[in-house]
């Protein structure tokens, strides 16, 4: 029996949730159609993504809740689906050319929870972009763009074949660039390459930044931890780099 096509292998063919879905009309992203569930009772929310959806000539079409059950495959969906195409990645050149840019590398990060929730922080702290690379590390799907809560449709990624080879494009930029490895002898609070432009990078959730990778880095920090676990997880650990970076991006303001 073929396998049933799931949300995740068109890279994010079908965007499903309320607030990914409202987040994708807000941007001006493109949009094929909106299916919503008849079954849904009224909401603020259900309310502005019809208003959106008709200010963009976007066609939204009320539809039983098994029809959208089927088109996202199982992912939660509450009641609204966006059929989108492939997910557009943006040019890295187009984040260097950003003025004082804040930038993410994320180095092998297979967990598309992770790289969700590395997108909603990177817009939370005001991250130009971020980038990923191409092979063994998760690609902005479905999954991702539902769990960033709508930020893959406001922040910019670029997705490049070699990770290092961009990281010397951004050095080559003016960019410094910033390795996080738990085992580091300078801490993120105390390095004085923490301002923008800068480059942050994340390793892979098992075995942190690749050796091509790290050898780039101008300087490898660590966020000191008081517990009895060595590291966090890597979501957790790029969120707060991130805000430290905004912290001192808002001071120089």
């Amino acid at each position: 029996m073929p396998r049933t096509k799931g949300p995740d292998d068109d890279e994010g063919s079908f965007l499903a949730g309320r607030r990914p879905v409202l987040e994708l009309l807000r941007a001006g992203k493109p949009a094929e159609k909106i299916l919503v569930a008849s079954e849904l009772d009224p909401s603020s929310l259900i309310g502005e993504i019809r208003k959106l959806a008709n200010a963009a000539s976007v066609p939204l079409k009320n539809v039983p809740k098994v029809e959208i059950d089927r088109i996202a495959g199982g992912m939660n969906h509450q009641g609204v689906v966006a059929v989108t195409g492939r997910y557009r990645y943006v040019p890295l050149k187009r984040l260097l050319e950003k003025e004082s840019p804040r930038l993410l590398f994320v180095d092998k990060v297979t967990d598309p929870h992770n790289l969700g929730s590395l997108l909603r922080s990177a817009d939370g702290a005001g991250f130009s972009g971020v980038v990923i690379p191409s092979h063994r590390s998760a690609a902005v799907s479905g999954t991702v763009r539902r769990v960033s809560a709508g930020a893959a449709e406001v922040v910019s990624v670029a997705r490049v074949t070699n990770l290092g080879q961009a990281i010397d494009q951004a050095k080559a930029a003016g960019v410094w660039v910033l390795g996080l490895d738990e085992k580091a002898a300078e801490d993120i609070w105390s390095t004085d390459l923490a301002e923008p432009p800068v480059g942050l990078v994340l390793g892979a959730e098992d075995k942190g930044i690749s050796r091509g990778v790290r050898d780039r880095c101008d300087q490898l920090v660590k966020i000191p931890t008081s517990g009895r676990l060595g590291s966090l997880n890597v979501a957790v650990a790029g969120a707060i780099a991130m805000f430290e970076v905004a912290r001192r991006a808002n001071i120089q303001s």
